[in-house]
C-alpha cells in the first residue's frame, strides 16, 4: 500500500514538473513570437499632422521597429514632411540595429528569430497610392551570400572593397559638380571606403554612425542622384559591418 502511494506521488511530481516545463516552453515561445511591426506610414503621418520631432522619435523608440533605409529613402521622407532629427534617429536606429546582427554573427551566436525582429524593408512609393510604406519580407533574417551577416540587407555588399579611395558625402556633392555622370559616380563609389565612419561618442560603446539620415537628404536636395546616394548608404553599411567583425574579432571562438 505505501509502495502504491509513493509511485502516485511521484507521477504526480512528474506530472506537475512537465505542467511547469511545459508553460516555460510556451512562455519561451510567445518571447520570440512576432513583435508587431509599426509601418513608416506612421512616421510620415504623425509629421504631416504637425507632431514635433521629439514626440516622434519617442513614438520610433516605443514602437521598436527598425527600417532598412537606402540613401534615397531619406530625402523621399524629408520631401514628405519627415524632419531632419527624425531621419537621423531613424538612420542611427538601422546602423545600431546592423551592428548588433553583425556582433552576433561574428561571436557565432544565433541570429535566427522572427522576421520583425530585423530591419523593415521599405518601399515608400507605395505611400502614394494610400499604402503603408512597407516592403515585402520575404528574405529578412536570411543569410544571403559572403560576409552579410543575416538580417543585413542583401542590397549592402557582402564585403566593402579592399582598396581604393576613401569617400564621404561631400565627394559626392562634388563629383555630381564636376559633370560626371550617375554610372560613374555609382561606379567609383561601390569600389571606395567610407570615411569617416563614425563619429566619436567618448566610453560608450555604442558607435554613432557619421553620415546620418539628413545628411542623405541634404545630398539629394542639392542635386545628387538617388542611386549614387544608395550607393553611398550601401557601403557605409558594408565598411560598418567589417569593422564591426576586426572590432568583435578577438572573441570569436
Amino acid at each position: 500500500m505505501h509502495a502504491l502511494q509513493h509511485q502516485l506521488r511521484h507521477k504526480g511530481v512528474l506530472a506537475a514538473s512537465l505542467v511547469v516545463l511545459a508553460c516555460i516552453a510556451v512562455a519561451g515561445c510567445q518571447s520570440v513570437s512576432n513583435r508587431p511591426v509599426t509601418p513608416i506610414s506612421t512616421v510620415v503621418e504623425s509629421a504631416q499632422s504637425g507632431a514635433g520631432s521629439e514626440l516622434i522619435i519617442g513614438q520610433i523608440r516605443a514602437a521598436g521597429t527598425t527600417y532598412a533605409l537606402r540613401g534615397s529613402d531619406f530625402a523621399n521622407l524629408a520631401e514628405r514632411g519627415v524632419p531632419g532629427p527624425v531621419l537621423d534617429e531613424l538612420q542611427q536606429n538601422f546602423f545600431r540595429e546592423v551592428e548588433s546582427l553583425s556582433q552576433r554573427w561574428f561571436t557565432r551566436r544565433t541570429s535566427a528569430g522572427p522576421t520583425s525582429i530585423f530591419p523593415q524593408p521599405v518601399d515608400l512609393d507605395t505611400l502614394d497610392s494610400g499604402g503603408d510604406g512597407m516592403a515585402p519580407t520575404t528574405n529578412v533574417g536570411r543569410q544571403t551570400h559572403g560576409g552579410r551577416p543575416p538580417g543585413v540587407p542583401e542590397w549592402v555588399p557582402p564585403f566593402p572593397a579592399s582598396s581604393g579611395q576613401f569617400i564621404g558625402p561631400n565627394d559626392l556633392l562634388e563629383m555630381t559638380q564636376s559633370g560626371m555622370s550617375t554610372t560613374e559616380i555609382v561606379d567609383s563609389v561601390m569600389n571606395s571606403r567610407v570615411r569617416p565612419l563614425y563619429v566619436r561618442s567618448g566610453v560608450s560603446r555604442e558607435r554613432t554612425g557619421a553620415i546620418t539620415g539628413s545628411m542623405f537628404a541634404s545630398l539629394v536636395e542639392q542635386g545628387v542622384a538617388p542611386e549614387a546616394v544608395d550607393a553611398l548608404q550601401a557601403i557605409n553599411l558594408a565598411d560598418h559591418v567589417e569593422q564591426t567583425r576586426i572590432r568583435t574579432r578577438g572573441t570569436v571562438r
